[in-house]
């Protein structure tokens, strides 16, 4: 048996867990937050075996996306996020499956933050080093997506010129509105002619930035 891993955000739901303990129905809606990240691998897991057998054609269902809708009330595009995700760590990251099948109450990554992971993988932008350290952040660790991007986001998805300029083109947009909306204001401490030049001025920028 591995070391079961226990994350700050496992510790924090179950020290919680015993504190609502005498308040049933908050204890069991807690109970199911906490349980929510094993259940998209073990749903995705039944899943792809129901797939790989074609169990739904003697469930009487037309073909898999059928039974995934009418019985399950899982949307197709639900379905295929379940199931990418777990075939990437079934070719990448087999130990991951092993480990949740070997410990039923072990940790299991979330789906976001493998999502992550098998984006990051597929771009090829971040060196070996750096993504054997995104896979053990994220798989053995247990961080969650937000974090993995904070840390991890420049490496894996670096932005090219086209990218960089598509954001920079927003942010100069937002900010050119924003000024306007703001020198237009009543009580505005900015004299009127100003007032006018300056929004006739955003008005070209705004212009210009649609035009290229």
């Amino acid at each position: 048996m591995g070391t079961k891993i226990i994350t700050k955000t496992d510790r924090a739901m179950e020290d919680q867990l015993l504190a609502v303990a005498n308040d049933p129905e908050r204890a069991d809606t807690l109970a199911k937050a906490r349980a929510f990240k094993r259940t998209w691998l073990e749903l995705a897991d039944a899943l792809a075996r129901v797939q790989k057998q074609a169990s739904w054609q003697r469930w009487g269902f037309t073909d898999f996306e059928a039974y995934c809708r009418k019985e399950l009330h899982l949307r197709a595009s639900t379905v295929s996020k379940l199931l990418g995700s777990f075939r990437f760590l079934e070719s990448s990251a087999p130990k991951v499956l092993e480990r949740a099948r070997r410990e039923p109450n072990g940790p299991v990554p979330s789906l976001s933050a493998v999502q992550f992971v098998e984006k990051a993988t597929e771009r090829g932008a971040a060196d070996d080093e750096t993504m054997e350290t995104i896979r053990r952040v994220a798989f053995d660790e247990g961080a969650d997506a937000p974090h993995l991007k904070r840390t991890f986001k420049e490496a894996a998805f670096p932005e090219d010129n086209d990218e960089r300029g598509e954001r920079l083109r927003g942010q100069i947009a937002g900010a050119a509105r924003r000024l306007s909306a703001l020198i237009a204001e009543e009580g505005a401490p900015v004299k009127r002619a100003l007032a006018v030049r300056v929004e006739e001025t955003m008005g070209d920028l705004l212009a210009a930035l649609e035009e290229n």
